[in-house]
């Protein structure tokens, strides 16, 4: 059984639920991403992002090569 999959599923998930809240609520991602709130939102979440990520980086690639050496490979 192959575990790899679910990328599209989550994808067409996510498309399906923006559609939805155009539809029901009126409410636009790229609407709030164009104003000046949403800008303001979005810069603050990826300097938080990046800020979380320079101190995670190590111990995640760490973690991530034991769980590739656990692996068995193809």
């Amino acid at each position: 059984m192959r575990k790899d999959k679910g990328f599209i599923g989550w994808l067409v998930l996510i498309i399906i639920a923006l559609a939805l809240l155009k539809y029901f609520l009126n409410w636009s991602i790229f609407d709030a991403a164009a104003s000046e709130q949403g800008r303001n939102t979005i810069n603050y979440i990826k300097d938080v992002l990046s800020f979380v990520w320079s101190y995670a980086r190590v111990p995640v690639l760490f973690i991530w090569q034991k769980v590739l050496e656990l692996m068995p490979s193809r």
